[in-house]
């Protein structure tokens, strides 16, 4: 009669059977509930995988992995390494040995929604850290922006999703929609603070706030006084000592001391058209005049139209600079002329080939970086952008313009060579938000940035570029026309696309759990150039090429 297995027996048997690829859809959710729900099967499974990966070594009958997926994930090893009963009578002995060290540095688990557990080896020079995961605690969205310079060190652009925290302009105005509903214009210069979905504070500068019933009670506060809408629209402006004006558009607010002893018989209240000045004492009277009237939103987007329409006519002056440019190999603009055709065209007149022409599969026509720009989105794990580019590159700049959805893969790709020989290059984006080019010289060579993309990069254009420099012997990967990081290459190698594909990968020989890598977004640019760009070049594109002023 057959005992119920102990439970780390039974997690090393689903283990084993996870190593072989005979795991079912059952067994695999149990082991996710194992290692999900208790510590010690975590470091079990840690443990085990370490001995796996030390006896295979050991053995010396493993072949080189695919890319940078981990041994003990990416190949097969002979049935009798995989035996749990071999493997548990060598368990204890190896424990103690050195193979065990310093785990936490070099093994991470992870796992993925609808995926097996993963072994993650930690980035090149950047230890593993939970926290540098990408985040979902967006409490609003900035919706439209116009002439703005911002007074931070990052720029963010139409569709970024917002964390609490300041937004700090310089000039300009932008619109934010919270999550309560509420809507709240912002003219430069400014400093708002987004607290929470209903409550904002304002050290400076002009807000207008429309309040659906849906956030009733939506905030807005300053060092003198707390406005509380109770009803459609105000505005508020306030200069850099804290005085300001009051005012409502349509329906109600209420004026609340920021002193906590006020009783409520102080609390004011303002309805259509009525409004208050206030200073710095705290004194507050009765306007005699009204507010000049901020932008509205339909104002707001009439003049975001007009700024599209300029950048986009300064993009397709390099665009036609572009198609010209000597060194280019591919270049794939997305400006195809029907929503029917299933045909990324190479638009590079200089090496004009029908073989690097990109196979359109699955991908559905959208709109790009503006209304007028055409884009692929990428949606499903069958999407994806088949091409070959041939020949032998001494050096090579990879280009892309994307707006990432979600890192719900281990992995996404830009570009992927269907296998892993040597010289082939892999370009792709972790879901931590790390920009890596592998490229095949030996056991394979991985150039990770740091976490460079942030939870407010959901959802916006952005603008990426890797350059692989024989010359210098170094890789650059580039954010938005600024270098993020410098990785010198010790055995420079003349790189090797061939069959490849944009947005996914088809693996040659490889079925491990991680061959499926398709991009969630969307891409309305690529380029190949067969020479390093410099930096002023990447910044140029990237200046020319963006979608806001």
């Amino acid at each position: 009669m057959n005992q119920k297995p102990t439970p780390d027996n039974q997690t090393i048997l689903l283990i084993d059977a996870f190593l072989q690829g005979t795991i079912s859809d059952e067994q695999q959710a149990e082991l996710e509930q194992l290692l999900t729900s208790d510590p010690e099967q975590r470091q079990l499974y840690i443990d085990y995988m370490q001995v796996h990966n030390g006896l295979s070594t050991w053995a010396n009958e493993t072949t080189e992995p695919a890319d940078w997926i981990p041994h003990s994930v990416s190949e097969a090893h002979p049935s009798r390494l995989r035996s749990p009963r071999f493997l548990l009578m060598l368990f204890s002995s190896l424990i103690a040995a050195s193979l065990l060290l310093s785990l936490a540095y070099y093994v991470g688990w992870n796992t993925r929604p609808n995926s097996s557990p993963v072994i993650a080896e930690s980035p090149i020079d950047q230890p593993a850290d939970e926290t540098s995961q990408p985040q979902t605690d967006h409490i609003a969205l900035l919706t439209q922006a116009v002439g703005v310079e911002w007074d931070t060190n990052r720029n963010l652009q139409a569709g970024a999703g917002l964390s609490a925290g300041w937004l700090k302009l310089k000039q300009g105005t932008i619109q934010v929609e919270l999550i309560s509903g509420a809507s709240i214009l912002i003219e430069g210069p400014a400093a708002v603070n987004l607290i929470s979905p209903l409550k904002a504070f304002c050290q400076f500068g002009k807000v207008r706030a429309s309040v659906p019933e849906q956030a009733h009670g939506f905030t807005m506060e300053t060092s003198k006084l707390n406005v509380v809408d109770l009803g459609t629209e105000f505005t508020l402006s306030l200069d850099q000592s804290g005085s300001g004006q009051v005012q409502v558009i349509d329906g109600k607010v209420e004026l609340h001391s920021t002193d906590s002893q006020t009783t409520p018989a102080n609390i004011q209240s303002l309805t259509t058209g009525e409004g208050v000045q206030f200073d710095q004492q705290g004194t507050v009277d009765l306007l005699k005049e009204a507010i000049l009237p901020l932008i509205n939103p339909e104002e707001l987007s009439q003049l975001v139209e007009q700024q599209q329409a300029r950048q986009f006519q300064r993009w397709q002056k390099q665009n036609a600079t572009l198609k010209t440019d000597p060194s280019i190999i591919a270049y794939y603009d997305f400006e195809e002329t029907s929503n029917w055709l299933r045909t990324l065209n190479n638009k590079s007149r200089q090496k004009p080939s029908s073989s690097t022409n990109g196979a359109i599969v699955g991908c559905q026509w959208t709109s790009g970086r503006w209304p007028q720009k055409r884009g692929l989105e990428f949606k499903r794990t069958s999407d994806r952008v088949r091409t070959h580019i041939p020949g032998e590159y001494q050096s090579l700049t990879f280009m892309a313009w994307v707006r990432i959805e979600g890192f719900d893969r281990w992995l996404s790709s830009l570009m992927l060579t269907d296998g892993y020989n040597p010289g082939n290059p892999h370009w792709q984006l972790s879901d931590k938000g790390e920009m890596i080019l592998g490229v095949k010289t030996g056991p394979g060579k991985n150039y990770f940035s740091p976490v460079v993309l942030q939870p407010t990069d959901l959802g916006r254009w952005i603008f990426l570029v890797t350059v692989y420099d024989h010359q210098k012997r170094e890789v650059v990967h580039y954010l938005d026309g600024v270098a993020v990081s410098h990785h010198t290459i010790d055995t420079p190698i003349p790189l090797v696309i061939g069959p490849a594909e944009i947005g996914n990968w088809r693996p040659q020989e490889h079925t491990d759990t991680h061959s499926i890598r398709s991009l969630n977004g969307r891409l309305d640019e690529f380029a190949l150039f067969g020479r390093a760009l410099s930096p002023d070049e990447i910044l140029q594109l990237y200046q020319s090429g963006k979608p806001n002023s």
